[in-house]
């Protein structure tokens, strides 16, 4: 008698088929870790990705057939990430957005004992809705302030029952359940995607874009200095570039004595600066070596232009004359450069 073969049933096929289908119409194709998720829990994610993402549940064994079976280019390699409790999500964003979407969008699920608080576990002030008895002893146990009103247990003030990255214990897990906290906070991780032909890990796209953002303006910072020292000419630090050259070469022009006509108020300053300094000095020797008006100057400083001696108006027209001759031939800053 000829062994009998092996019928594969026809919702698998079904099953096989459908994944295949949601495989080649997808831009991306990836694997969330489910485990720990709770039906109610998964449902609750699976009404935050409506319009984004369509999560898929399927037998592990299914989901590599159908993922072998697609033949598109690239994709084999996923097959091997179908490890433990996963499931198929299919989406035409990339794997950065939808990363970033699903760190967002927990939701929220029961504690139970032995698990790890996430925050701070407040138990409010309220009406539990639980007549006189036991129930009062438990919340002292665990010390949540409580007292029978109207008939009922309240809860008095709000207790902060365990803080962030304590242990929960298995009478409070049983407690925040039957008051209806849900404490928890769960999210579906990327394990692996398929995107452009190729398969990406999840290091690969769990970008913390805050402190990419925050390298990106470091280095344009350091980028902009360079440029601006080694006097390497961007568009966006030619005027920069500029600004500091004539900076520097007025600074150069000053402090040689290279005398151009557009600096003549920065030289006057000077000199009637060191003028001053040089008085000071006599007069610390000598306090009749230095002129009434000039020893005034230590106490009310003035501009340069009043100290400047008077002279006739006959004799400022010749002066005049000599000057523009002479600053028709004085140099100017480019010169400094050659």
């Amino acid at each position: 008698m000829a062994a009998s073969e092996h019928v594969v049933p026809q919702w698998k096929r079904d099953e096989v088929d459908h994944l295949i289908s949601m495989i080649k119409k997808s831009k991306m194709v990836g694997l969330v870790d489910v485990g720990g998720v709770g039906a109610k829990q998964l449902q609750g994610i699976r009404d935050s990705l409506r319009g984004s993402a369509v999560l898929r549940m399927a037998r592990n064994t299914l989901m590599i057939r159908a993922i072998e079976n697609s033949k598109v280019k690239g994709i084999d390699d996923l097959s091997g990430h179908v490890i433990g409790p996963v499931a198929l999500i299919f989406s035409d964003q990339d794997p950065f957005s939808l990363s970033k979407f699903l760190r967002e969008n927990k939701t929220k699920a029961p504690a139970k004992g032995g698990q790890v608080a996430p925050n701070d576990i407040v138990v409010p002030a309220m009406n539990t809705g639980v007549a006189p008895g036991p129930f009062i002893s438990e919340l002292a146990a665990l010390k949540i302030p409580a007292r029978v009103k109207t008939g009922v247990i309240h809860i008095t003030d709000d207790t902060v029952v365990a803080k962030t990255g304590e242990v929960i214990s298995n009478a409070l897990a049983q407690m925040l359940g039957r008051l209806g906290i849900e404490p928890m906070e769960l999210q579906l991780k990327l394990v692996a995607v398929y995107t452009d032909g190729a398969v990406f890990t999840s290091d690969a796209f769990e970008v913390d874009l805050k402190g990419l953002l925050e390298e990106v303006v470091l280095g344009h910072q350091l980028a902009v200095n360079l440029s601006v020292n080694i006097c390497y000419p961007t568009a966006d630090t030619i005027a920069m570039i500029i600004t500091r050259a004539d900076l520097d070469a007025k600074t150069l022009a000053i402090n040689v004595g290279f005398f151009v006509p557009e600096m003549v108020r920065q030289f006057l300053v000077k000199a009637d600066s060191e003028a001053l300094a040089l008085a000071a000095v006599l007069s610390g020797r000598n306090p009749e070596a230095v002129s009434p008006e000039i020893l005034a100057r230590f106490r009310t400083p003035v501009a340069v232009a009043a100290t400047a001696p008077a002279v006739s108006a006959s004799k400022k027209k010749k002066p005049e004359k000599e000057e523009e001759k002479k600053e028709e031939g004085a140099p100017s800053i480019g010169s400094l450069f050659g």
